[in-house]
């Protein structure tokens, strides 16, 4: 497997020591009275809500991080062992974002039947392995239980397994329960999670009480997470990419250390998702180069330094529509995350710096993925591959070339052919019109909603859902549900 490193050894023994450091001395603020209580019986100093790990207690939760697990998937054909056995990287969808941008071109708040056909199009590409939630638009639903009514959708459409991001704290033991609902019960649950949530830090060393409520339902309900970081260069956190990662780092070692001391052995994916802010417009950006190294650097921390899978931004644009900088932005992305060892690539199908979903841009995540699946996998080198038998022996057997030789024919299916890329001259590129990869991918985009792939949940269980919604609502917002 590829591996690229962006510290030496003594970089990065650094870098772990300074967010130990961090963690032990400064420490970090928490907005939940109980969660500060446990740990402070697990060992960590806490002054109010002031919490500082020391050092030692730190390396012990670390030590408890399962090396191995399973994020599981609905239908059971799409479950995710970790690490993965070929040595790839697994992908998900973008979270959070409130447009949606249509084939043709119409961009609006996000509906719940576009909410369906996303998951639906998840479903059918072999190179996206999970989904995250979309930002369905409040004027359709509750807008206090949009991820409620959207995670609704997904255990009833997405074969794959679902990454939640709650958006109110009263709200996150109803995700749990209706994540429940669907497995069979919330030990069914527990067992094999098909859903796991993120939790988040913001502002600086701070976790709001939504976000602390997080790590405690989740540790309580033995739900994977996959704790998260969003600083922005130059705006919340240092300006330098090193800074920025080391504060990014420090925020997710310490959810990682809260779980930990809260259920040993819970399974977590690192997910530090850096930003940066241009100076020149305070724009806020994924695709800088600096942001890139920012996250190799994040990856590279706990990956090698911690032997903990992380999950990171690994495609997206700055752009707002499907470009050059658009195609650029993404590919690049792509390959350097690849390279980086992460074992989740994050951020398919986005648009304006995560803001903005794109079928069409999901499908093209499809196909930069599978390419870089290929990079990420190396190649062996031995006599077999090397062709060595033909080239050292008779001259005259391959005086007319390799096309028809042995070692060509037994390896000539190898070779990595892009469903959707042109792989033939100009004449027959005219006689089929002239398509371009945009054509294309257009085209693909109709053939997989013309024929959908969808989850095929048994009644019973989808009427677990419903019930399990109706009670979320009526805890919510007071009432069952209703939509426009």
């Amino acid at each position: 497997m590829l591996n690229a490193a962006v510290m030496g050894t003594d970089a990065l023994e650094h870098m772990k020591n300074r967010a130990e450091e961090l963690l032990a001395t400064r420490g970090f603020t928490i907005d939940h009275k109980l969660l500060c209580a446990v740990l402070a019986e697990r060992g960590c100093l806490v002054d109010g809500n002031r919490v500082r790990i020391p050092r030692e207690v730190l390396r012990r939760a670390v030590a408890e991080v399962p090396r191995q697990f399973t994020l599981y998937s609905p239908s059971g054909e799409y479950d995710l062992p970790f690490p993965r056995p070929d040595g790839g990287f697994y992908t998900r969808t973008n979270t959070g974002a409130p447009n949606f941008r249509t084939v043709d071109g119409d961009t609006h708040a996000i509906r719940l039947h576009e909410a369906d056909a996303w998951f639906t199009l998840i479903n059918a590409l072999p190179n996206i392995d999970f989904c995250a939630l979309p930002s369905v638009s409040g004027d359709e639903v509750p807008p206090e239980a949009v991820d409620l009514c959207t995670l609704e959708r997904a255990l009833k459409f997405s074969k794959k397994h679902i990454w939640v991001q709650p958006y109110e704290a009263k709200n996150v033991r109803s995700l749990i329960t209706l994540a429940a609902a669907a497995a069979g019960g919330a030990d069914k649950l527990r067992e094999k999670p098909i859903v796991s949530f993120i939790s988040c830090s913001v502002p600086l060393l701070t976790f709001k009480h939504m976000d602390a409520e997080i790590i405690y339902r989740c540790a309580e309900a033995g739900l994977p997470v996959q704790p998260c970081s969003l600083p922005t260069a130059g705006a919340n956190t240092p300006v330098t990419a090193q800074g920025t990662a080391l504060v990014c780092c420090a925020e997710v070692l310490a959810q990682i250390a809260m779980l930990e001391l809260l259920h040993p052995g819970l399974p977590v994916i690192a997910t530090p998702l850096p930003f940066s802010m241009d100076m020149m417009t305070t724009y806020t950006l994924q695709s800088a180069p600096e942001t890139t190294l920012g996250r190799l650097l994040c990856m590279q921390f706990f990956e090698q330094g911690y032997g903990i899978p992380a999950h990171t931004y690994a495609t997206g644009t700055d752009s707002l529509t499907l470009d050059g900088q658009n195609l650029i932005e993404r590919t690049s992305l792509a390959h350097m995350l690849a390279l980086s060892g992460a074992s989740v690539l994050g951020g398919a199908g986005q648009l304006e710096t995560a803001k903005t979903l794109s079928p069409l841009a999901l499908i093209t995540d499809d196909e930069i993925f599978g390419m870089v699946q290929r990079l990420r996998r190396g190649l062996t080198v031995d006599d077999e591959t090397l062709d060595w038998e033909e080239l050292s022996g008779d001259p005259e057997e391959i005086a007319d070339g390799f096309i028809m030789t042995d070692h060509t024919l037994r390896h000539y299916a190898e070779t990595t052919r892009p469903a959707l890329f042109s792989r033939v001259g100009v004449p027959v590129w005219q006689e089929q019109g002239c398509p371009t990869m945009e054509d294309r991918v257009r085209a693909r985009y109709q053939e997989i909603m013309a024929d959908p792939e969808r989850l095929e949940l048994p009644q019973e269980r989808a009427q677990a859902i419903d019930a399990a919604l109706a009670q979320g609502l009526r805890e919510v917002v007071g009432t069952g549900r209703e939509t426009s």
